[in-house]
C-alpha cells in the first residue's frame, strides 16, 4: 500500500476533511474504441505528394479495434478509397498504429483529400478497465484531485486526457505522477507530444496540500480551465499544452463571493459566451459566472447565485446538453440520511431528483460528470472516514433522468487482496468511456462500457494530390466499367478532376486494331474526374476508346480495356498492349467501387487472342465490379 494512505488529509478552507480516491463500472453509449492524434506523413500539418508516391497515415488508438479498422481517403464527403486493416494487424492495435496508401496502385485525381478512421470493436459483456495498472505506468498520479478529457474533434489534442496532481510525490525528478501540477496524457496513455507534467512550464504557483491544483475542465473550444482550491476557488486557463504563455486568470479573487471555496468547474460555451459554473463548499451554494469580451469575469463580479441552500459541502457542478445541473455534496458520516447527488432542470428549481441519503457507498460524493449525450451521470465517491482516513469508495454510474443506479464500477474491486478505494474525480470522452481517479492507489483508470461499437474520426490535415491529368498520369483515362442495356453501350470512366464532359469523345472499331471512327455519345460527368458515356450499340462496332480533347495520349502499347462481356458466370474483358507483350506480362485487379481499394485478382485466365491483343477472363462473385490491368 502506498504510505501516504496512512494519515488523513484536512484542508484549511472550511474545516474539509478531504480523503484520496478510486474506480466503478457500468451500462452502453455509442462507441467507445476510437482514434486521436491522426497524422500525415508524421506531420499533423497539410502535406503535399504526387499520384505514385506512398503516403504514410499514422494515428493512435485507445484501445484494440477488434473487428478492425478501416481508414478512408475522402474527397469532401465521398470516400473515393478505403484501406481495410484487419483485426489483430498493424493499423488495429492499441497504440501507435501506421498505414500506408500507395497513390501508385490506385491513382486518385488531382485534388485535395482527407483522412477518416473507423474503428470498430466488439465490446464488452460488462463495464470493463481499459488502461492497466501495471502495463501503463502512466496512470499513476501521487495525487489526483481532477481529471478531464479533451472532447472537441476540431482539435489536433482530441482525446487529450489531463490529471490535476496536488501533491509532490517522492520521485518527482524522474516521475511525472509524482509533480505538482497539470498531467497531460494521450487517449492510449502515452506522453503528450511536449511531456506529460507542466510542472514550472504552466506559469503558475501551485501550493499542493492535497487542493492546488483542484479540479478542472476542458471547454468546447479547446482551453484546459483549472480551480486552484488553496486559493478559494480562483480559476485559471491555459491551451492544451499547459504552457505559461497561454495562462489566464478567468475568476480572480475579487470574484470569489465572501467566505467562499468555490469547486470546479463546469464550463458551458465558447468564447465570449463561455459560462463558469462552481460549487461552493462553504455555504451550500452554486455560483455562475459569464465572461466577458476579455475571456474573464468582469471585475468584482461575484456572480450570480444558482442555487442556495441545497445542502452543504457542494464539491462539483455539471451541465448537460439541455442545461440540466448536477450536484453533489461531499458526507462522510454514514448516518447522515442526507441526499448526496442532485439534479436541478433550472437554476432555482426544486431538485428533480436527490440520491444517495442513508447508503455509505454514497459518503463523500466529491466528482460528478455528464456524458456527451445526457443518458448517465458518473459520481466518484471518497467514502466514509474510517480510522482517519477513506474507504469504501467508488464511482457509480447513475441514470441522469432519475438519478437511478446503472452500474458500479469499483465498490468491492480488491486489488492486492485490499477492497479499499477513495475516488477524487470523474470524467467521460467523446464516445462514451469513463475516467476515473482512485487516488488510494494512485491511479486514473478508463472503463469502457458494454457492447459492440464502431467510430469515426477525422483528421485535420488535408493531402494535396497532384499529378498530370487530373491525378492520372497525362493521358491516362481509364474505363472503369462497360454495359449493354436496351440497345445502348454504357461506358463509366475516369480522368482529371479537373476535366469536363466536353473534354471527351468515343470512337469505335469493328476490329481492335482497326480504323476507329467517331461515335456519337452523351457524356456526362458523375462526380470530380468520373463520367458516364452512353450511345447505341451499332451491329459492326465492337471495341471503343475514349478520346480526350487537348490530353497527351498514352504511351503506345499502354494496356486498355476495348470490351467487356457476360458469359455464363464469367466476365471476359479483352484488352490491348504491345505486340510484343505475352499474357503473363499482365496483372489484373478489381474493386467494388470506382475509386476504391483494388485488390489483385489471384490465377486470373489472360490468353493472348492476337499480337497485342488480350483476354481476361473471371468468375462474376461478390462485389468487385470495377477492373484495371496492370503490365
Amino acid at each position: 500500500m502506498n504510505l501516504k494512505r496512512e494519515r488523513s488529509w484536512t484542508s484549511v478552507l472550511g474545516g474539509l476533511v478531504l480523503g484520496l480516491g478510486i474506480m466503478a463500472s457500468a451500462p452502453n453509449l455509442h462507441a467507445n474504441v476510437y482514434a486521436t492524434n491522426i497524422r500525415i506523413d508524421d506531420g499533423a500539418t497539410n502535406t503535399v505528394a504526387t499520384n505514385g508516391q506512398t503516403v504514410t497515415i499514422s494515428y493512435l488508438l485507445n484501445e484494440p479495434a477488434t473487428l478492425g479498422a478501416t481508414v478512408q481517403i475522402r474527397s469532401g464527403n465521398t470516400v473515393v478509397q478505403s484501406i481495410e486493416v484487419h483485426p489483430g494487424a498493424q493499423g488495429s492495435i492499441r497504440g501507435l498504429n501506421t498505414v500506408e496508401w500507395d497513390t501508385s496502385a490506385t491513382p486518385v485525381p488531382s485534388g485535395t483529400y482527407t483522412i477518416a478512421v473507423v474503428a470498430r470493436s466488439s465490446g464488452y459483456t460488462n463495464w470493463t478497465q481499459i488502461t492497466s495498472d501495471t502495463t501503463d505506468p502512466n496512470t499513476y498520479v501521487f495525487d489526483g484531485r481532477g481529471i478531464a478529457v479533451d472532447r472537441n474533434p476540431g482539435s489536433p489534442y482530441y482525446g487529450r486526457v489531463f490529471v490535476s496532481n496536488a501533491s509532490v510525490g517522492f520521485n518527482p525528478e524522474t516521475t511525472p505522477g509524482d509533480t505538482l501540477g497539470i498531467l497531460k496524457f494521450n487517449a492510449d496513455t502515452s506522453d503528450a507530444e511536449e511531456g506529460i507534467s507542466s510542472a514550472d512550464l504552466d506559469g503558475h504557483t501551485w501550493s499542493g496540500g492535497d487542493v492546488s491544483p483542484w479540479k478542472l475542465e476542458v471547454s468546447a473550444d479547446d482551453y484546459v480551465y483549472v480551480d486552484d482550491l488553496a486559493q478559494g476557488g480562483q480559476v485559471y486557463r491555459w491551451d492544451p499544452t499547459i504552457s505559461s504563455n497561454s495562462l489566464l486568470t478567468v475568476l480572480r479573487q475579487d470574484n470569489l463571493p465572501t467566505g467562499a471555496a468555490l469547486s470546479g468547474p463546469a464550463i458551458v460555451g465558447t468564447g465570449a459566451s463561455t459560462q463558469i459554473w462552481m460549487g461552493d463548499t462553504n455555504q451550500a451554494q452554486i455560483h455562475k459566472w459569464n465572461v466577458t469580451s476579455s475571456l474573464v469575469c468582469a471585475s468584482n463580479d461575484t456572480g450570480a447565485i444558482a442555487f442556495s441552500n441545497t445542502s452543504s459541502n457542494l464539491f462539483d457542478v455539471a451541465l448537460d446538453p439541455s442545461g440540466n445541473i448536477y450536484t453533489c455534496t461531499f458526507l462522510t458520516d454514514t448516518n447522515d440520511l442526507s441526499a448526496r447527488v442532485f439534479r436541478f432542470h433550472a437554476p432555482g428549481a426544486n431538485a428533480d431528483w436527490a440520491v444517495g441519503g442513508g447508503d455509505p457507498s454514497y459518503a463523500g460524493a466529491t466528482g460528478v460528470a455528464v456524458d456527451p449525450t445526457g443518458t448517465y451521470l458518473a459520481v466518484s465517491f471518497e467514502g466514509p472516514i474510517n480510522q482517519g482516513f477513506n474507504t469504501n469508495g467508488n464511482t457509480k454510474i447513475l441514470w441522469a433522468t432519475n438519478g437511478a443506479l446503472a452500474a458500479n464500477i469499483d465498490l468491492g474491486l480488491s486489488i492486492q487482496g485490499d477492497t479499499t478505494h477513495d475516488d477524487t474525480d470523474c470524467a467521460w470522452d467523446a464516445v462514451g468511456n469513463v475516467y476515473y481517479i482512485d487516488n488510494y492507489w494512485s491511479r486514473w483508470r478508463a472503463v469502457s462500457p458494454p457492447g459492440t461499437n464502431q467510430s469515426t474520426t477525422l483528421g485535420l490535415a488535408t493531402i494535396q494530390i497532384s499529378g498530370g491529368g487530373g491525378g492520372l498520369p497525362p493521358g491516362n483515362i481509364r474505363i472503369t466499367d462497360i454495359t449493354v442495356s436496351g440497345g445502348n453501350v454504357n461506358i463509366d470512366f475516369s480522368a482529371g478532376s479537373n476535366d469536363v464532359a466536353s473534354s471527351f469523345s468515343i470512337h469505335g472499331s469493328a476490329t481492335v486494331n482497326g480504323t476507329y471512327s467517331l461515335v456519337s455519345a452523351v457524356i456526362t460527368q458523375t462526380g470530380p474526374g468520373l463520367f458516364h458515356a452512353t450511345f447505341p450499340l451499332g451491329p459492326a462496332t465492337q471495341y471503343f476508346r475514349i478520346v480526350g480533347t487537348g490530353v497527351t495520349p498514352p504511351p503506345p502499347g499502354a494496356p486498355s480495356f476495348t470490351k467487356s462481356a457476360v458469359s455464363g458466370s464469367n466476365l471476359v474483358l479483352t484488352f490491348s498492349g504491345n505486340a510484343s507483350d505475352s499474357a503473363s506480362a499482365f496483372t489484373l485487379f478489381s474493386a467494388a467501387v470506382v475509386n476504391g481499394n483494388y485488390a489483385q485478382i489471384s490465377s486470373p485466365n489472360i490468353i493472348q487472342l492476337s499480337p497485342g491483343v488480350f483476354q481476361a477472363t473471371v468468375p462474376i462473385s461478390g462485389a468487385a465490379q470495377f477492373y484495371r490491368v496492370h503490365r
